[in-house]
């Protein structure tokens, strides 16, 4: 791995500081948001794979269409996150009077979501694991889909895998909030306290949703 990727991982404090003296980039935080994107598109295969294993033989092209659609979603949501999280850490700074161009913002979050590369990979595999096991009987009618489309929300909602998928994607969210903050810190001048501030408020919505979602499932 790229030694200044290294960095921003383990030292985004030392990261941050140095590429303050260039200019502005969008480039590899952009490829960042891509590859966020790419595994996301996957994550979706074999729950798509699932679905259409449902479908009676005439539906099979709507299955395919479907996956397309979901894919392209998921992979559209790589760079939609990177878009959200970097004009709301924008908005959220300016209370704290933040300053600094919304490019670097974009620059700085771009390479926060890094973690969420190996997350991502790490919660694909969770998922094809936790759905490639499942056997999916003969359907011919809506009322038996129905059936078991309950029946897989259970499972889903029970089995350890799913727990364990949940606390990785908190957890890679954390790492994510602890670059932020160093981000921030140096993208709009903030000081530690408004930094942490800055991210800490929607990413600990963020957060809180998804520790709600989880306890659901417990």
């Amino acid at each position: 791995m790229d030694t200044g990727f290294l960095r921003v991982l383990l030292d985004p404090g030392r990261f941050f500081e140095a590429r303050m003296q260039d200019r502005p980039s969008l480039k590899i935080p952009a490829l960042i948001a891509l590859a966020v994107g790419l595994i996301g598109a996957v994550s979706v295969i074999p729950m798509m794979d699932l679905t259409m294993a449902m479908l009676p033989a005439e539906m099979q092209g709507l299955g395919v269409f479907m996956t397309i659609i979901f894919a392209a979603i998921a992979f559209a949501g790589g760079f939609l996150g990177w878009i959200i999280y970097g004009f709301v850490f924008h908005l959220v700074s300016m209370i704290f009077k933040g300053q600094g161009p919304l490019e670097r913002t974009m620059e700085f979050t771009g390479y926060g979501l890094l973690p969420q590369v190996f997350g991502g990979i790490i919660g694909t595999y969770f998922s094809y694991q936790l759905l490639s096991g499942l056997n999916v009987p003969p359907m011919t009618n809506p009322e038996q889909i129905a059936e078991f489309s309950e029946e897989l929300v259970s499972v889903l909602a029970t089995d350890p895998l799913a727990q364990i998928a949940g606390i990785v994607t908190i957890l890679f969210t954390i790492w994510s909030a602890n670059i932020w903050i160093f981000g921030m810190k140096y993208a709009r001048n903030l000081s530690t306290r408004d930094a942490v501030l800055t991210v800490g408020i929607p990413v600990g919505l963020y957060i809180l949703y998804l520790l709600i979602t989880l306890a659901g499932w417990l």
